[in-house]
């Protein structure tokens, strides 16, 4: 047979007139290869009744090496795999028993001897064996693309969404505790309020109990007026200056406490109108919440002093401030003796009293 309707590329044979097709319309136009052009290929390939080797060798060098418009490549791809899995049936099925010649193909080429005689690579098309066409690879993978195309979505979707919903449940959760706990407290105040007043009465020999047995301290004693007030600005300037030293890390006064109490309150007797607050502070030995708590209770164990010693309970307002306003440096053990101390500012003078 001759070669004239074979053209060799690297060693392997590919059909001239499917070749001839494709050139001939890329250099008609630089444009991808339209849909008529697939139509074209499409045709030439089908005039033969059946899809050889070569033509499938053809066509796959024809896709690899012309650009095509997405619609054109669809339509080549789609149309090749229907017509190739309907004229493709079991090379089994071929009759045996014949000694006729194959029909002839109504293209005009020939095929190389070695690929007529290899049955395996075609088939003949026989309308009355409908029932035993079996799909060719080419189909087989059409439909495992269209399987794999209708794969299940991911379930990080269903994943999101049930860690939302738990994460709602758990606010709930939390929101209706709180709103039980909330309602617990003000039923507690609520049946407290009725003994307010008791509680009042009770507050100053209370607070003492309690400090007593949080921080044991020696009693502060009597001590002696050495000051007379003649002005108010006398007095204020005192309280201002005024300080009570402590001992490290308890409520035990330093020395001199009692004689600065017996001063501080004759210049609060003598002018009514003056409001002081009481400021407890201490060194930065200790943790810093117990330092804050202990200054509360320095500030308030001077202003009890000072109550009992008949200074208005309405003048004075103690507060703790812990480690936070040193006076001297923490590093040194002067330095720590200042700063374990009480002190006092006036706030305000009511002209009215």
């Amino acid at each position: 047979m001759s070669d004239s309707y074979y053209r060799t590329i690297k060693g392997k044979q590919f059909d001239r007139q499917l070749l001839e097709i494709a050139e001939k319309a890329s250099q008609r136009s630089k444009a991808p290869l339209s849909k008529n052009v697939a139509k074209n290929l499409f045709d030439t390939i089908v005039d033969g009744n059946e899809y050889t080797d070569v033509e499938k060798r053809t066509v796959k060098y024809i896709r690899d090496n012309y650009n095509f418009t997405p619609e054109a490549d669809e339509y080549l791809r789609t149309e090749i795999r229907k017509w190739a899995a309907k004229i493709s049936v079991p090379s089994a099925k071929k009759s045996k028993k014949t000694s006729k010649p194959s029909p002839k193909k109504s293209k005009s080429k020939a095929k190389p001897k070695e690929e007529s005689n290899d049955t395996s690579y075609f088939h003949v098309f026989d309308s009355n064996s409908d029932d035993d066409v079996e799909p060719t690879p080419e189909y087989n993978e059409l439909v495992e693309l269209n399987k794999y195309g209708k794969k299940e979505k991911s379930p990080y979707l269903r994943y999101v969404f049930l860690g939302i919903v738990i994460l709602i449940v758990i606010c709930l959760f939390f929101l209706i505790r709180s709103c039980k706990s909330d309602t617990t407290k003000s039923s507690n105040v609520t049946v407290s309020e009725p003994n307010s007043k008791a509680i009042n009465q009770n507050e100053s020999s209370a607070k003492a109990v309690k400090r007593e047995q949080l921080l044991p301290h020696t009693e502060i004693g009597k001590g002696t007026v050495t000051l007379q007030f003649i002005k108010r600005l006398d007095a204020i300037r005192y309280i201002n200056t005024a300080q009570i030293k402590f001992i490290k890390q308890s409520l035990n006064v330093g020395d001199g406490a009692s004689n600065e109490l017996a001063n501080l309150a004759e210049a609060l007797k003598k002018y009514p109108e003056i409001k002081v607050r009481v400021k407890g502070h201490t060194c930065f030995i200790g943790e810093l919440d117990e330092n804050k708590i202990l200054s509360e209770e320095r500030a308030k164990l001077i202003q009890d002093e000072l109550i009992k010693l008949g200074v208005n309970a309405k003048q004075l307002e103690a507060r703790g401030f812990g480690e936070t306003t040193n006076i001297d440096t923490n590093y040194t053990e002067q330095g720590r003796i200042k700063n374990r101390r009480v002190d006092f500012t006036v706030l305000s003078v009511n002209e009215k009293n």
